[in-house]
């Protein structure tokens, strides 16, 4: 099969996979899953998934390689894989990573698995810091015979972090550097974090709590290196309980969970 961009699909693809550009395959599925059982339609899974959360490149491994699977039991499936660097809009063609990824293209037959190699060009990169990178897997939908049922591209993206030798520390060791403080911003409770380590520092949620019960939960995200972000918790008008507590729930290197609980003082 020849290799296309998604900008080479047929429109409403296209437009889809403009769509699906920001979020996860897996909250997608379930958002479109939800909508489409109200609507009362069936729709169509995606059955490739990837076997890691996240990729880690250690500066001189020659390649570092996963696999990507077809769960399904009984149809082949069709993939497109690429990097970017952070901007998910990009065309793949305008992608410029200083990774090579093989294949770019793969059908894998049901229930098969599908090697992919990273391998680094050897382009100069901060060796006082991760770098990140963000590897793409879309799965173009095959058509559907069966009647009310709606396929659509599903896209994945996880990330890849470049971890320089001098990096030595374990990540998860250097959570409890990350200083937050919370505050209101238009409505909302906003906790903003200073991350003075070398690494990036991803969380599943944040919550708000008080004596160790916590029932407020924002969304994740990550906070780079040597640098500050800040994350909406939840809506003022929401948080009905006094709190004194920030709960992170920090991604390890291998997608686990790491909990810090933190006293917070409100800042002004």
């Amino acid at each position: 099969m020849m290799y296309t961009t998604p900008t080479a699909f047929p429109s409403p693809l296209a437009l889809l996979d403009a769509l699906i550009g920001a979020l996860s395959g897996r909250a997608l599925r379930r958002s479109l899953a939800l909508l489409l059982a109200m609507a009362g339609l069936g729709v169509a899974q995606a059955d490739m998934i990837i076997d890691t959360t996240r990729v880690i490149y250690p500066e001189g491994r020659r390649e570092v390689t996963f696999k990507v699977t077809n769960t399904a039991k009984d149809k082949p499936a069709f993939v497109q894989l690429w990097l970017d660097d952070g901007n998910p809009g990009k065309a793949i063609d305008e992608t410029v990573t200083p990774f090579n990824l093989t294949p770019p293209i793969a059908r894998l037959r049901a229930d098969a698995s599908q090697v992919v190699r990273l391998t680094h060009t050897g382009e100069p990169l901060p060796g006082d810091r991760e770098s990140v990178y963000w590897f793409n897997m879309l799965e173009v939908p095959q058509k559907s015979s069966e009647e009310n049922k709606l396929s659509f591209a599903v896209r994945t993206r996880i990330k890849v972090f470049y971890r320089p030798k001098a990096l030595r520390e374990d990540p998860i060791t250097l959570m409890s550097r990350v200083s937050w403080k919370v505050f209101q911003k238009d409505g909302n409770w906003v906790a903003e974090a200073t991350n003075p380590t070398p690494f990036h520092m991803s969380f599943f949620g944040l919550s708000l709590g008080q004596d160790g019960n916590f029932d407020v939960l924002g969304e994740g995200g990550m906070v780079s290196p040597r640098d500050k972000a800040t994350f909406t918790v939840a809506e003022v008008a929401k948080v009905t309980k006094p709190f004194n507590q920030l709960r992170v729930d920090y991604v390890t290197d291998y997608g686990g969970k790491q909990t810090i609980e933190l006293p917070v003082a409100l800042a002004p």
